[in-house]
């Protein structure tokens, strides 16, 4: 799992609220309704979120009002999933997870947190393990290590990994979750944000049925809502390498787009660089350097995936696994080699 690991996202479409007229980049041609921007843009969960709207004149108004909605439902939806929030229902779930009967109780928990929780358990699966929100207990190990300049020592490890596993959690019918051990700790980072794009596409799918949006956190959970000017939304992708080379630009339409990198996601244990990445089935830290690409229906699922593939790697097994779960990547390790899937081109803007 990796630790704030971010490709540079460069959105080109335009920014900033004004009225657009005429045609042209973003803008509809003629005898295409005319569509207004309504955009905006602030600091929320540890990054900056961006809305680039596009509606009807008539809807300008309540464009603006749906913006306001969204500053609200960003900060009551990161009081969920947060675990840097020790009152999240996250933070609180972690908490009686600790509890020493809750092997034989269970925990209740918060029904949109439910949700997001049993996706999670869909995309460990589909990844083999490689993606795992249990994975806390390890993320606490390798940090502690970092800390203290010394190395965990195996017995660590063991006792980390007894407490790690997406497959040791399971949920009943009443929305109980049951986990086989005391102790686990789930971590949503990785996947809050989308999960956050995915609750305001609904909203913004209900309020403007025909009206497109660009939603981003970060420039690297990107959510493209409708299609603004008839060829979709262009976003134009680079990575973090220091030569910063371009990965081309992705059209993109009722789509999610995920980026996940581990360039530069480096912490130190004495003169050794060691990489924020933690394969959550060996309890080791991942070594190869690795930038991941997803395109997905849902937010949650392309971010999911994207930390997912950093673990995986740059490889034909990893790229079986994206199209086997039905969506699209492209792969890259720290020499530029890449491997995609076989739709991945149509996706490229010419």
């Amino acid at each position: 799992m990796a630790g704030g690991a971010l490709l540079m996202m460069v959105l080109s479409m335009l920014a900033g609220c004004s009225a657009v007229t005429g045609s042209g980049p973003g803008n509809p041609g003629p005898g295409a309704p005319e569509r207004i921007a309504v955009s905006d843009g602030w600091l929320a969960m540890g990054t900056f979120f961006e809305a680039d709207l596009r509606v009807r004149a008539t809807e300008v108004d309540r464009a603006r009002n749906w913006l306001l909605w969204v500053r609200g439902e960003i900060v009551r939806l990161e009081a969920v999933y947060s675990r840097h929030d020790a009152q999240s229902a996250l933070s609180m779930l972690n908490r009686a997870l600790a509890r020493e009967d809750v092997v034989e109780t269970g925990v209740r928990v918060d029904p949109e947190l439910e949700s997001v929780l049993r996706l999670a358990g869909r995309i460990w699966e589909e990844t083999g393990g490689a993606f795992d929100v249990t994975v806390g207990p390890l993320v606490d190990v390798w940090t502690r290590a970092a800390e203290r300049a010394r190395w965990p020592s195996v017995e660590e490890l063991r006792r980390a990994k007894e407490r790690v596993g997406g497959g040791r959690l399971s949920f009943s019918e009443e929305g109980v979750l049951h986990p086989e051990t005391v102790g686990m700790e789930l971590d949503l980072d990785a996947i809050a944000k989308g999960a956050v794009l995915d609750r305001l596409r609904d909203r913004f799918e209900s309020e403007f049925p025909d009206s497109a949006a660009l939603l981003n956190f970060g420039e690297s959970s990107i959510l493209a809502i409708g299609d603004p000017d008839g060829s979709g939304w262009r976003i134009a992708i680079r990575s973090r390498s220091p030569q910063g080379r371009s990965l081309g630009v992705v059209r993109l339409r009722n789509r999610a787009l995920s980026v996940s990198s581990s360039v530069g996601s480096v912490s130190w244990i004495g003169d050794q660089q060691v990489s924020h990445v933690i394969d959550p089935r060996t309890g080791s830290v991942v070594e190869e350097t690795v930038e991941a690409v997803v395109i997905a229906d849902a937010a949650t699922v392309a971010d999911g995936w994207s930390t997912g593939l950093l673990v995986i790697g740059a490889n034909r097994s990893a790229i079986r696994l994206v199209e086997k779960a039905g969506l699209d990547a492209e792969v890259l390790d720290s020499m530029g080699h890449s491997v995609e899937t076989a739709d991945w081109e149509a996706y490229l803007a010419e």
